[in-house]
């Protein structure tokens, strides 16, 4: 599992020209399902992310995690993260999990995350979405598991 997660002072997704979901200051998460992912992997990807510290806090830059703050969180399927790029000029997938395993764990992630954080807001799988992002910082980071 890969996931970017991005600080943002707001950020929203836009399918067919309508505001699908959108958030105020906090984090977008890109996250993408491999094809070995399980259940374990999810829960162990969301720890990571919701304890990391990478929010500004009492003590300054990357001082508090979304654990100690309650800012939004908006989570987006992002398949692409799983290119191999490192070989020619076209990216290869063949890591990514076929778009049916990769709903039914993203799905997870989502519903996972929702138990640790009221303010989770969320793409929609599979769907072409224009993502409107406001980086805070930027500060960005990505995760691997």
């Amino acid at each position: 599992m890969l996931a970017t997660v991005q600080r943002v002072s707001e950020a929203s997704v836009i399918i067919n020209d309508l505001e699908f979901s959108s958030i105020k200051k906090g984090v977008l998460i890109f996250v993408c399902v491999e094809q070995h992912d399980t259940s374990q992997i999810v829960k162990e990807m969301i720890n990571k992310i919701y304890n990391f510290k990478m929010l500004d806090g009492s003590k300054g830059i990357t001082s508090s995690s979304l654990k100690n703050q309650n800012e939004d969180i908006l989570i987006v399927s992002q398949f692409t993260l799983a290119a191999i790029t490192n070989k020619g000029n076209k990216p290869s997938f063949h890591k990514a999990a076929k778009p049916e395993d990769a709903k039914l764990l993203y799905d997870e992630f989502v519903t996972e995350f929702k138990k640790v954080s009221d303010k989770v807001s969320e793409g929609k799988f599979g769907a072409f979405m224009e993502i409107m992002i406001k980086n805070s910082g930027p500060v960005t980071f990505n995760f691997s598991i």
